[in-house]
């Protein structure tokens, strides 16, 4: 009886030990964790400093060009450091069609004739069938996304959508009825699909202003469709994609030395385009990852140029929080 009563107590101490070993392991392993999670995420918030501090010695040596050959548009730089890489990259968001724009009042009694549309409208409607919409819905996603960024609950045309469309939806929700904070509020608004946005993304941005202002200097080959847009389709995508090919390594230092080039004689006339192009940018956002072992943090954080040529942050998401 007292070898078992011994048994017995040397179970339950065993039972004891193990359990305070696993939980032990647990605690090390928590902890190892958030303390990479912490340092990963102050790399990356260093990452950030370097960025600015890379924009603002970009806007200092040339304060009046912005352009893909200055130091923020590198691609694949990783910085080693302790333990860990940091990794970024930069993208100018004038080098693409803000959203926002098409919050501007519209033009006339019809809206449901395009011809009197602000400059904006016709561009986006360009745009989206340059990137093989089909016209009626590319005029339905024009005009419901006008509708989703205005102010008012007025339907701008009769292929718009406001409260009545939403509020019938099987999941109902209402139209913003305020400027994007972000291109992924595009897939809120009536009639874009998760394979529309996909192949609209690259082309788009949300800035806070209501103007249009497209650097180009910054739009990319690839992306000659928002250029041949800019145009009014009055240009075809091969020679805009040419005319950017062609584009001198630092950039035109002038509007004028591009609008003057005979592949876009077609083009010249049209009422809103000198307004709406220019070879600086003011918003750009950066795309942050930082390793540590294990554990990554990713920053996504937009800045601004400010009056004195330095890159103020506006605003930081990580993981979809602000």
């Amino acid at each position: 009886m007292a070898l078992l009563v011994v048994l017995l107590i040397l179970s339950v101490m065993v039972i004891i030990a193990s359990n305070m070993s696993g939980r032990l392991q647990l605690e090390l392993r928590r902890t190892a964790n958030l303390s990479s999670g912490k340092q990963a995420w102050w790399y990356a918030i260093s990452t950030e400093a370097l960025v600015s501090k890379i924009l603002a010695q970009d806007f200092k040596d040339d304060p009046k060009v912005v352009s893909l050959g200055q130091y923020w548009a590198r691609k694949d730089v990783v910085f080693p450091v302790e333990d860990g890489t940091l990794k970024g990259e930069v993208r100018d968001l004038q080098s693409c069609f803000n959203l926002n724009s098409l919050s501007v009042a519209q033009q006339g009694g019809n809206g449901d004739d395009l011809a009197n549309q602000p400059y904006p409208v016709k561009v986006f409607h360009t745009l989206l069938t340059l990137l093989e919409v089909d016209e009626y819905e590319a005029t339905q996603l024009t005009d419901a996304v006008r509708d989703w960024t205005d102010s008012d609950t007025v339907l701008v045309s009769s292929y718009g959508a406001e409260d009545a469309y939403y509020e019938g939806l099987s999941q109902p929700y209402l139209p913003a009825n305020q400027k994007m904070l972000g291109v992924d509020e595009l897939r809120a608004v009536r009639g874009v699909s998760g394979k529309l946005y996909a192949r609209l993304a690259p082309y788009v941005c949300a800035l806070p202003n209501d103007k249009l202002l497209v650097n180009i200097n910054t739009i990319a080959p690839e992306q000659s469709e928002l250029l041949a847009a800019l145009y009014l389709g009055k240009i075809g995508v091969d020679d805009a994609k040419g005319v950017l090919n062609d584009r001198p390594k630092k950039g035109w230092q002038s509007k004028e030395e591009m609008t003057s080039l005979p592949a876009l004689a077609a083009g010249s006339g049209i009422k809103g385009l000198n307004e709406a192009i220019d070879v600086k940018s003011d918003y750009f956002v950066a795309y942050l990852l930082a390793e540590v072992a294990d554990t990554r943090a990713r920053l996504e954080t937009y800045f601004q140029r400010s009056k004195d040529n330095k890159a103020v942050v506006l605003r930081r998401v990580n993981g979809g929080a602000e």
